[in-house]
């Protein structure tokens, strides 16, 4: 019966096993949160790290913290924490052949806006964007 008593309650667990994927859009919202992202290796810059196109079709900034000694290329998982329009990055992880062949991006995507819509249940967007897009009201 009590199974449900493990949840934690705060927003941002202190543990580390719950980081909320986000898209380009959603990142601004998770300053200084922690974050996993999906995206492709657009350019890779000496000085600052790379940047990625992320599953909304944005360009992103992964800053490192030090400086790259290998090549990039493909898709990658991002994990850092967010900077308002960039991410500091903690890891990042390729994917494999079979996933980057396969990337699913529209379902990661609506992922995403699950997260973060179940992060924040009572907040369906700002009032000035419509954050219901496409969501049908209940007869």
């Amino acid at each position: 019966m009590g199974d449900h008593d493990d949840f934690e309650d705060n927003q941002y667990p202190d543990n580390d096993e719950f980081v909320p994927y986000v898209t380009a859009g959603n990142l601004t919202q998770r300053n200084g949160a922690k974050v996993a992202i999906w995206g492709k290796i657009t350019r890779v810059s000496a000085s600052e790290g790379f940047y990625i196109k992320t599953v909304d079709d944005q360009e992103v900034l992964i800053k490192l913290r030090k400086p790259l000694d290998e090549p990039l290329e493909g898709w990658y998982e991002i994990f850092g924490v967010s900077q308002g329009k960039s991410i500091l990055c903690d890891e990042y992880v390729p994917f494999n052949q079979e996933m980057a062949k396969n990337v699913d991006v529209e379902g990661h995507k609506g992922l995403a806006r699950l997260l973060a819509a179940l992060d924040d249940p009572w907040n369906l967007g700002d009032e000035g964007s419509n954050g219901l897009n496409g969501v049908m009201p209940m007869e």
